[in-house]
């Protein structure tokens, strides 16, 4: 088992910390320097952000404490959370899989080649692409291997896994459907050039760019094309889906809009250098890096520039968008959180939950002395079962029922995130136990300050 840095407070000089309570769209909330480029993007989980840098370490980050796991070789993948674990490729070949509050080992598994691609997770399996040539389906749990296909040539694109199949981009030139329960080739299209562009997957088409300087949009059923766009340079930006609309970087420097039924061009937006930063749009805001050593924030229907932010190098690595924040890296070692665009909440995982909401998270989350509060998180499958949580004093956590009851419904409340303590404006239930209104559940928090909140 590999060392876990331990726990750090923020005030650590690793971080740099712009607390301003004007803060406006696009400002420094927080950077964290590490050892070397940061290539890979990160994830937002329950109560980290997660990315890896390439001196060898993948990081966790949580505005009050965090971890860090040395892999030994770059870290380029960008890291996958789900159901309490971080999974991660690294130079060295090897996957792995650490736990997510701690940052210990679970296991590895290696491959024949470095791995610069996301793993994907889907169904209790990672699905990886590697630079052997080949893509991997491993137990999720264990690391156990269940199957491999070959194909002809590196993969540094990362698979995309919907409805029973598995997409991947190769450089020999084709993109691939597989099976994903048994890696059987079901249909391969051939273009001709290489792609380490990462496919979207929507309805029933697959969008991925190539180094030919087209995006295509293939047939997810079949492989066959449905229509392509020529940027007339390479494409190596993996293509961002939303209301109807392909977004895109390009090394001629420009992000792309396109028509996802047409391929017709709506916008483009010109940066100084080459875009090989995948966008992430999220509020109707599009986010992307740049080569020029800028954060560009814009408008998702029209093109126009919301706000920039300028790190001190290349900016390779694609943003991640959650709790109101931008999450992105730099070639300068730093991992940037900045203030997302006005109105965007971003992804708002529910407190203590995974990204799906599907179960409670091990986590423990300390409260600072002078937070008095009362709070409320958000779930999709209410009523939550808190049962079990306790804080420091040994006290139970309040529930729906008698912190709704007593009337303990503030607005605003207060969410923990990886940036810290956030204020909400969003209203706030009522206060009724016997009533949740569908996709609208909200489960309610007691607590005091210089506590912790301990999730079994």
């Amino acid at each position: 088992m590999k060392a876990v840095t331990g726990v750090l407070c923020v005030g650590c000089a690793a971080v740099c910390l712009a607390c301003d309570a004007s803060a406006a769209p696009g400002d420094l909330v927080w950077s964290y320097q590490t050892g070397d480029e940061v290539w890979s993007s990160p994830a937002v989980g329950a109560n980290f952000v997660y990315w890896g840098s390439n001196d060898g370490k993948v990081y966790a980050f949580g505005g009050i404490q965090q971890w860090s796991y040395d892999t030994g070789a770059e870290v380029v993948s960008s890291p996958t959370v789900g159901g309490g674990y971080v999974y991660v490729g690294s130079h060295d070949g090897k996957v792995y899989c650490l736990d997510a509050a701690t940052g210990s080992e679970e296991w590895t598994y290696t491959t024949g080649g470095p791995i610069t691609s996301a793993p994907a997770l889907s169904g209790g399996y990672v699905y990886v692409a590697s630079y052997d040539d080949r893509v991997y389906c491993l137990d999720a749990a264990t690391g156990a291997f269940e199957w491999m296909q070959s194909t002809l040539g590196d993969l540094a694109s990362s698979p995309a896994v919907v409805a029973g199949r598995v997409y991947v981009g190769g450089y020999d030139g084709a993109v691939y459907g597989l099976s994903a329960s048994t890696g059987d080739i079901k249909w391969s299209q051939w273009i001709g050039a290489g792609m380490p562009s990462s496919p979207a997957v929507s309805g029933a088409y697959v969008y991925i760019g190539s180094v030919d300087g087209v995006v295509y949009c293939l047939s997810a059923s079949n492989g066959s094309v449905e229509w392509t766009y020529d940027t007339g340079n390479v494409v190596t930006s993996s293509p961002a889906l939303c209301d109807g609309h392909v977004y895109v970087g390009c090394w001629d420097n420009n992000v792309y809009c396109l028509d996802a039924a047409t391929g017709a061009a709506e916008w483009t937006y010109p940066t100084s250098d080459r875009v090989e930063s995948s966008p992430a749009v999220s509020g109707g805001y599009v986010y992307a890096g740049s080569y020029d050593g800028w954060i560009y924030c814009l408008d998702a229907s029209t093109g126009a520039l919301e706000w920039s932010h300028q790190t001190l190098d290349k900016v390779y690595s694609s943003p991640a968008v959650a709790w109101g924040y931008v999450y992105v890296g730099s070639f300068d070692g730093k991992l940037y959180c900045l203030e997302a665009a006005e109105g965007d909440p971003g992804e708002w995982p529910a407190f203590g939950r995974d990204s799906q909401n599907s179960h409670l998270l091990p986590c423990e989350i300390a409260l600072e002395e002078g937070w008095n509060m009362t709070g409320y998180g958000y779930t999709w499958d209410p009523p939550v079962d808190l049962a079990g949580v306790t804080v420091t004093d040994g006290s139970a956590i309040e529930t729906w029922d008698s912190a709704a009851a007593a009337g303990w419904i503030q607005n605003p409340a207060f969410y923990y995130t990886p940036a810290g303590y956030r204020e909400l404006g969003r209203p706030v239930p009522p206060a009724h136990s016997d009533r949740i209104e569908p996709n609208c559940g909200y489960w309610l928090l007691a607590y005091r300050a210089g506590l912790t909140l301990r999730i079994p």
